[in-house]
């Protein structure tokens, strides 16, 4: 009976053991995994701030160009140069800057006919409308294609409730849908929204996302000639309402002055450009050699913590810039 007693006291003691030990590796397990959070945070609000402060240099920069320059902005300048690094305590600081008028703003297709155009063909496609179909023609895509996502975007975006053009689409039509929602009837905060256009598709937007942007609260398309890349060259076919062909934008892009054309009146003496007889005023008048909003593309990282932040700039009086939309983490 003692040895029996005895050894049930041994199975006690070594479950008791077992327990205790099981107990203590999973508090050490958690303080471990408490510690690694708590480390982690650190690391990710420093890369917070430390993306905050590449927007401050970005400020900077541009400031700095904007009083160096003549009027103008263009790729020779510092706020160009792309993918730049700064190394910062346990870690490192890049970012991209872009001009926003080198794309299309979607917001711009929210503007209307003139008086003077109503009074000549109240039936006819705004400018915005005819840029943007004009740029999809230059993307080999169907003219239909253009035409439906111009007045639907319109309708997106507008105020009223009153379809647009010949294939545009309000409340009801979304709320016919599988998964039923409403137009927000106001302008984009970003170009992703898009997809939820009717009419839109994954696919298409893949082909269209590198040539439209949003300015929030901004509703005027213009493009900045010295700063548009020769791969979007399709922007300024749109722009000038398909006046000239693919392969002349990318020539006269590609033919562009180092510092850019030091004003718009020497862009139309360009031989390409000075065949537009035809081209209304409201249309050159979209034309710029300057921009006033950029697209910081910035972060940072501290060890393993990576912070990304997308920021609207907005060049203001005394070419001080504020901050239009601030966005955290990677935007498609």
């Amino acid at each position: 009976m003692r040895r029996q007693q005895r050894g049930v006291a041994l199975l006690t003691v070594l479950l008791v053991l077992v327990v205790i030990v099981t107990l203590g590796a999973a508090m050490t397990q958690r303080s471990q995994i408490s510690v690694r959070r708590t480390i982690s945070l650190g690391q990710l609000d420093q890369a917070y701030w430390y993306s905050l402060a590449s927007e401050a240099l970005a400020k900077r920069v541009l400031k700095q160009d904007f009083e160096d320059a003549d009027g103008t902005v263009h790729l020779q300048q510092y706020w160009a140069t792309a993918d730049v690094v700064y190394p910062v305590d346990n870690g490192h600081i890049g970012g991209t800057i872009e001009d926003m008028r080198t794309c299309f703003n979607l917001n711009g297709l929210v503007q209307g006919l003139t008086s003077q155009e109503e009074q000549q063909d109240p039936y006819q496609t705004p400018l915005p409308g005819r840029q943007f179909i004009a740029m999809m023609e230059a993307l080999e895509l169907d003219r239909y294609l253009g035409e439906m996502l111009a007045d639907r975007v319109r309708d997106f975006v507008d105020a009223d409730s009153d379809p647009s053009g010949t294939f545009g689409a309000e409340d009801g039509d979304y709320q016919a849908r599988p998964i039923p929602y409403l137009a927000p009837n106001q302008l984009m905060a970003h170009h992703s929204e898009l997809r939820a256009v009717l009419g839109s598709s994954p696919e298409l937007y893949q082909i269209l996302k590198d040539y439209l942007c949003v300015i929030p609260g901004n509703d005027r398309q213009v493009l900045n000639v010295n700063t548009l890349p020769v791969e979007r060259a399709a922007l300024l076919v749109g722009m000038l309402e398909g006046g000239i062909s693919l392969s002349e934008a990318e020539s006269l892009i590609g033919n562009r002055p180092g510092d850019g054309w030091e004003s718009t009146e020497a862009f139309w003496q360009e031989p390409a450009a000075q065949r537009l007889t035809d081209l209304s005023a409201e249309a050159k008048a979209t034309i710029s050699v300057d921009s006033e909003y950029f697209r910081l593309k910035g972060g940072a990282r501290v060890d393993n913590s990576v912070f990304r932040l997308e920021s609207i700039l907005k060049r203001g009086g005394d070419n001080n810039l504020s901050v239009v939309t601030r966005q955290y983490g990677g935007q498609q």
